[in-house]
């Protein structure tokens, strides 16, 4: 059995107590990072995953919990947590499965997040972070940078379904003890990244002439969102807050293409070609949604997490991305 949490002397506006801390999804890319961020913080790190690896590593403490859904049994999980960080859930579906997409996501990000919620106030949980996603907000910012204010507009299953997660937590925690923090992610990159950061280096290694490609983004590497969730966790004024988070600089893709190149040591070409015939040429490939995460400017303003939270991101984006292809 786990010792009583200790208390450390810090800042009085923080939660720095050592909690015992459940990470679902503690498998997945974020889902390491942010437990080993966890332990280096000096909490009490319960790793989730559907299975539980027959063989730990010395020192790390690993539970099952079976398939994340509107029927997951989480009793067990949560015995003796005083907070949780939800990872677990479903970001990419392939192509072939798009016309039950909806469902599907539905069924893990949105219903999968209200068993937890639900299960945790009944556990007397004390605070349940959920990574959602800032595609929340659409695909494109409107000119300038969105912020926590601007009304979410997702357009995707995907992000349909984090929006539907955000409210079913918001809903389960209503008239208990459990606080709840959201939040929300841009594109994250770094080492055994997936999803549209792979996507996003295979175009450019396609040899497609970017060099237009300057529409500001706002991405995000994962040792700088692990810190945050860190402090989410940990933060009084945290409570029952959304909170969208990047990096500090604001890059694009051409920029972004230039730093990675610089990352590996190489240099790169990035002709300016018009976007119109790229557009073209990715509509006749079938990849125009490919156009959008390339040329459309995708910014966030994440002043918010940083003035109330007093957090910085800690990693460059030069630093973030040499540790991606390290």
């Amino acid at each position: 059995m786990l010792p009583a949490p200790t208390i450390v002397p810090t800042d009085p506006t923080a939660h720095k107590s050592s909690s015992r801390v459940l990470v679902t999804g503690a498998t997945g890319f974020l889902g390491r990072a942010v437990a080993e961020a966890l332990d280096r913080a000096g909490h009490h790190v319960l790793r989730g995953a559907r299975t539980a690896p027959a063989a730990a590593p010395t020192g790390e403490r690993w539970i099952g919990y079976g398939d994340v859904g509107p029927a997951t049994r989480w009793e067990e999980a949560l015995a003796g947590v005083d907070a949780i960080v939800h990872l677990a859930g479903l970001a990419h579906l392939p192509d072939a499965m798009a016309a039950t997409a909806a469902d599907i996501f539905s069924r893990v990000n949105a219903e999968g997040t209200a068993r937890l919620a639900s299960a945790a106030a009944g556990a007397r949980v004390r605070r349940l972070v959920l990574v959602s996603s800032a595609l929340v907000h659409g695909e494109s910012s409107p000119g300038r940078s969105f912020t926590e204010k601007d009304a979410p507009a997702p357009a995707s299953p995907y992000a349909r379904s984090k929006l539907d997660s955000e409210r079913r937590l918001i809903a389960a925690a209503r008239g208990s003890a459990l606080q709840w923090v959201i939040l929300r992610p841009p594109l994250v990159y770094g080492a055994r990244a997936q999803g549209n950061f792979r996507r996003l280096v295979g175009l450019v290694r396609t040899g497609l002439p970017l060099g237009a490609a300057t529409a500001a983004k706002t991405f995000i590497g994962v040792d700088n969102l692990a810190g945050a969730v860190v402090r989410c966790l940990e933060h009084a004024n945290a409570a029952n807050q959304v909170f969208l988070v990047g990096d500090a600089e604001t890059t694009s893709t051409t920029d972004l293409i230039h730093r990675l190149a610089g990352a590996l040591g190489r240099r790169v070409w990035t002709p300016r070609v018009s976007p119109a015939l790229l557009r073209i040429a990715l509509r006749l490939a079938r990849r125009e949604h490919d156009y959008r995460r390339l040329f459309d400017p995708l910014e966030f303003d994440t002043s918010r997490i940083r003035t109330r939270l007093d957090w910085s991101p800690p990693v460059s984006l030069d630093e973030g991305l040499r540790r991606a292809v390290q």
